[in-house]
């Protein structure tokens, strides 16, 4: 609840809609003190009086109106005819929930007088804002109980389909479709119609409460079926199986929680439909019956003609408030959507105080070039701040190259690569610049991003068999993709077309298996179509989202093999991730090391390789397997530690936490990438290619700890070992 409260507080909609909520609840259950009178007091010379609550100096008054025109009612105001207005004055007696004697109401003249009408009067002048209260506890009532009925009938159908399945699953849903088969105003109309009309208020009420819950629990039923029976498979719930829990427990004490945000949202956007049935039915004359006044009893008398809308626009009050109890109802049900699913939520694009960092100077023949990039995620409330992705990356990609990233997980290599086609979710705030052939890709809109997408831009991911339809076949797959830059093609040349891309990414026996589900290739086979598709409108650039980490180390060299060979014959461009330094280093041509959304070093692979600058970059060597490790039985070095909280990121460097190389300078300062010196004989161990490091070279904060570090790159000489 504290947790609900604080989120509140960044959602002034929901709040606003929470406040009206309960207040108007509170006023149904006070109704009696609450209403000046009762809701069949009559004042028969008052007929039609119009509001006459007015705030002077003098306080709230009562303003005396008297008639000039009987055939329309037409009021004149008393000149200096005022009766002063108090709060808990006496009035006719009554007793508060049924048990409590008491003659006190919220509002009234002081003397007794003059009857104060806060909503004006009706055409028997009775006070239009009593009965408005005294209807609200009808109206939301019912909404209310019929929503809980419905909802308990939805949990207990669809809760038995989705868990059990089978015949319990079928008989059910056919039930709940005779339901949803017959529009449910007309079902409503239908089922009331069967009754005896001749019935009195509290009949009435149970009536309509029972038909509300009969005709609205099936489309709940069949959510609740699909979340249940998706949630069974889960582990926990196979585990709680297995220990012998009864199957009615599992259903209502461990699955059903599970749907709690469901539920919760359906609450709220149920009671207003019910409320708004019930409306509906009373205005047509098959809900509540006199004595007993509901808000739509009360639109069915006061608003009969467009007459009286004209002359009486105060009859109105009803319809006016059923409109706020609607909104209010749909505000808090989007409020409790983003509090349970914050990705609906929306944030407002900032600027990081990361940026302004030294880049990477843009290279002519570039085809790519990323600029300060830096993207997060903000948290929604109670949390605070942002998860910090991707800080301030640069990097250029030229024609025909292949740029390899490598990085643990959590250091921002898919989310940069997610950018360049504007593939990041709607809640990310961005900055920075993305080039694609000299053109700014960051914030362009979603027709102009489009064109991009496929056409010169192609994606692979890291498990092919979730890129799929798995109701579609691979001859639809590649002539929607065909369709996508050229709709008149027809279906023998995206055939023909499909055919000859597969052939060229090595699958075998094409044209029988062009009609396959994705279910019947393997990985690495649908890793192949994967490039084939990639390639079906003539990409430039293929973004290769660690493509290998889901098959066996011999479809990897294949795949890894293929790759390469593309790159060689079409010239395009690659941006292969993985977090396998080594195989990194078998395909790219240059390397980009991630730490932290932080590039870390960048450069030449064989010089990253053999000459790492940065103490990460030889972290990560260190720890690689070796095949001769299997006969000097050495040790597989670690990287000890974590990677940092995105949320709450280092200042400084934020690898000195885990860097045995670490001063106090890298506690301080945020490194900024600089070109090393190259590569000769007064630099054996360095590179030409930036890196990113405080410490000075080679000198590690144990060794001497009264250095004085200065901002420049960390040279390795060989004896330095992280």
């Amino acid at each position: 609840m504290k947790k609900f409260s604080r989120f509140l507080a960044s959602r002034p909609l929901g709040v606003s809609a929470l406040v009206i909520l309960v207040f108007l609840y509170l006023l149904m259950a006070f109704a009696e003190p609450v209403a000046p009178y009762e809701p069949t007091t009559s004042f028969p010379e008052m007929t039609y009086h119009p509001p006459n609550l007015r705030l002077t100096l003098q306080g709230l008054q009562a303003q005396e109106a008297r008639v000039i025109n009987t055939m329309t009612w037409k009021y004149v105001l008393v000149k200096d005819a005022y009766h002063p207005v108090g709060f808990f004055v006496k009035g006719a007696p009554y007793k508060l929930f049924g048990l409590i004697p008491a003659e006190r109401h919220l509002i009234g003249t002081k003397d007794g007088r003059y009857p104060v009408f806060v909503f004006g009067a009706d055409n028997l002048g009775r006070d239009l804002f009593s009965r408005v209260i005294h209807g609200s506890r009808i109206s939301l009532t019912i909404g209310f109980i019929a929503t809980a009925i419905s909802l308990g009938l939805a949990i207990l159908f669809g809760g038995l389909a989705g868990y059990y399945g089978g015949m319990v699953d079928w008989a059910i849903m056919r039930f709940s479709e005779f339901f949803m088969l017959i529009p449910g105003l007309y079902l409503i109309l239908f089922l009331r119609s069967l009754l005896s009309g001749d019935m009195d208020s509290g009949q009435s009420y149970m009536v309509i409460t029972v038909i509300l819950s009969l005709v609205g629990w099936p489309g709940t039923a069949r959510t609740i079926r699909g979340l249940v029976h998706s949630i069974k498979r889960e582990d926990f719930i196979l585990n709680a199986r297995l220990e012998g829990i009864p199957s009615v427990l599992i259903i209502f004490a461990h699955i059903i929680p599970q749907t709690a945000s469901l539920l919760i949202v359906s609450i709220a956007l149920s009671i207003p439909g019910f409320i708004m049935s019930e409306t509906t039915l009373s205005y047509l004359g098959l809900g509540i019956v006199d004595p007993a006044v509901s808000w739509g009893s009360l639109i069915k008398r006061d608003i009969s003609t467009l007459s009286n809308l004209r002359n009486f626009p105060w009859l109105l009050s009803p319809v006016w408030l059923l409109l706020t109890v609607t909104l209010a109802f749909n505000f808090l049900a989007d409020t409790l959507r983003d509090f349970y699913d914050p990705y609906h939520a929306v944030f407002p694009r900032i600027r990081d105080k990361l940026f302004g960092k030294k880049t990477v100077p843009a290279d002519d023949d570039a085809l790519v070039h990323v600029c300060d990039l830096a993207v997060s995620f903000p948290r929604p409330a109670p949390a605070h701040g942002a998860l910090q992705a991707v800080r301030g990356v640069s990097f250029s990609l030229r024609r025909g190259e292949i740029l390899g990233i490598v990085g643990e997980s959590g250091s921002g290599k898919s989310v940069t690569t997610s950018a360049i086609p504007g593939l990041l979710p709607k809640t990310a705030v961005w900055s920075g610049s993305v080039l694609y052939d000299g053109q700014e890709l960051l914030g362009l809109p979603l027709e102009s991003i489009r064109a991009f997408r496929g056409k010169k831009i192609g994606m692979i991911f890291q498990e092919p068999g979730r890129s799929y339809d798995p109701l579609q076949n691979m001859e639809k797959v590649f002539l929607e993709t065909f369709r996508n830059s050229n709709p008149t093609m027809t279906r023998e040349a995206a055939r023909k077309k499909a055919v000859s891309l597969l052939e060229e990414v090595g699958l075998d026996r094409v044209e029988e298996r062009l009609g396959n589900f994705p279910h019947q290739f393997s990985g690495g086979q649908l890793q192949r179509i994967g490039i084939a598709l990639a390639l079906a409108q003539g990409c430039e650039l293929l973004i290769a989202d660690e493509p290998t980490t889901a098959l066996d180390v011999t479809i990897q060299a294949q795949i890894v093999a293929l790759i390469k060979r593309i790159r060689d014959e079409r010239k395009i461009s690659v941006i292969f991730i993985s977090h396998d330094i080594d195989l990194v280093a078998g395909i790219s041509d240059r390397i980009l090391v991630m730490y932290s959304g932080l590039v870390m070093e960048q450069g030449p692979a064989r010089d990253v390789f053999e000459s790492p600058a940065h103490p990460y970059t030889r972290a990560l060597l260190a720890a690689a397997p070796r095949f001769e490790m299997h006969y000097s039985r050495d040790p597989l070095d670690i990287i000890s530690g974590r990677v940092p909280d995105p949320s709450n990121p280092p200042p400084a460097c934020p690898f000195a936490p885990r860097c045995r190389y670490a001063a106090a300078v890298c506690r301080e300062a945020l490194p900024v990438l600089e070109e090393l010196p190259p590569r000769d004989a007064q630099h054996p161990a360095g590179a030409g290619h930036p890196g990113e490091c405080c410490n000075p070279a080679g000198v590690s904060a144990h060794d001497n700890p009264q250095s004085t570090p200065h901002r420049y790159r960390c040279v390795f000489t060989p004896e330095k070992q992280v």
